[in-house]
């Protein structure tokens, strides 16, 4: 992943020094259900530490539209500098431009992230394990 996505790295490393994430886990869902269609993944940390790294999807190869749905406790995303807080249930669509992160309010909190890139076939994003699979 260096050569594909330094500046991805670099902004993995920039977020763990600024944010609380001893309790934070990824969930591979689209490769332990083997979706091949769109992207989806589950984050889950406890209140305080961070979901979604401050990020836009503006970079190379990226470019996804993302989908999240709080599936237990509760989250703070930050949307181009507006933030809002979302409970179980609740969803939260951003476009590719769109600058956004999230920190849990409470222990635990999960959320389910569903990912495409509007009007392509679905391929993997440039951090993925599996990306060379999909596009070679």
């Amino acid at each position: 992943m260096a050569e594909r996505a330094p500046h991805i790295l670099e902004r993995w490393a920039d977020a763990g020094e600024r944010f609380a994430h001893e309790h934070r886990k990824t969930h591979d869902v689209r490769g332990f259900l083997g979706v091949d269609s769109f992207g989806v993944n589950a984050f889950e940390a406890h209140e305080g530490e961070l979901l979604v790294v401050p990020h836009d999807e503006l970079g190379e190869g990226e470019q996804q539209e993302e989908l999240y749905l709080v599936v237990e406790g509760r989250a703070r995303f930050v949307s181009d500098g507006d933030s809002v807080e979302l409970a179980r249930g609740e969803l939260l669509y951003a476009r590719p431009g769109v600058r956004r992160e999230a920190v849990a309010l409470a222990t635990p909190t999960m959320l389910l992230i569903v990912g495409g890139r509007p009007g392509e076939a679905y391929s993997p994003p440039i951090w993925a394990s599996d990306r060379r699979a999909h596009n070679d």
